[in-house]
């Protein structure tokens, strides 16, 4: 297994409940250093606000991002955000996430573009984006090329992992990631798809 296929892991919980979902608010909105990102990001929804929190969670460390609703005392949105080292991108840290959104209607608005918005206004700015299939609770089975799709059409370089050559190739059209695509779904056991979101080529590194 390589290790850009290590640095991937199964989505966290979900925060369907309302005490789980209450007791996640209450522990972001009171940790140490909470920081609204809204502006930054990009996301000003009425209601609501963006906020990062850093290494509340010790024994993983990184980041934290959540889209909070105050009215409620909810999270409509949560990213934990890992960043990892993975010599094959360069010396950049990479951001791998575990995402959760919630499907209540009250919050459909606010999370239209939710994902664009943290993804790519916010972590591919900063940090290197490892977006992976199967890291969104609820995102269903086209959430990684529709991601992928919109990274390449907002002008991000994205690179494709190709596991016969354990190595990241570029990949600048909607037709070339539909071919990737295609191909690994003709497989019986195909594995996971991964794509690298940054600002940098990597041949610049």
């Amino acid at each position: 297994m390589s290790s850009a296929t290590e640095q991937c892991t199964a989505v966290p919980e979900p925060f369907a409940r309302t005490a789980d979902n209450t007791a996640l608010y209450a522990a972001l909105t009171k940790a140490e250093g909470v920081l609204e990102i809204s502006e930054q990001a990009g996301c000003a929804e009425p209601g609501y606000r963006l906020i990062r929190i850093d290494d509340r969670l010790k024994s993983v460390g990184g980041i934290e991002i959540a889209l909070v609703d105050d009215a409620q005392s909810s999270v409509a949105y949560y990213d934990k955000v890992t960043l990892v080292s993975m010599p094959e991108t360069g010396s950049r840290p990479v951001a791998r996430n575990q995402v959760w959104r919630s499907a209540s209607k009250r919050h459909s608005l606010a999370l239209r573009d939710i994902s664009q918005k943290v993804l790519f206004g916010y972590i591919a700015r900063r940090y290197d984006l490892l977006l992976t299939e199967g890291e969104v609770f609820g995102g269903g089975t086209f959430y990684w090329h529709r991601q992928v799709s919109r990274a390449i059409e907002a002008g991000l370089v994205v690179s494709v992992y190709e596991p016969v050559e354990q190595a990241f190739r570029s990949v600048s059209t909607q037709r070339a990631l539909e071919e990737i695509q295609d191909h690994a779904w003709s497989k019986t056991s195909p594995e996971p798809l991964l794509a690298l979101v940054s600002t940098l080529p990597l041949s610049n590194r």
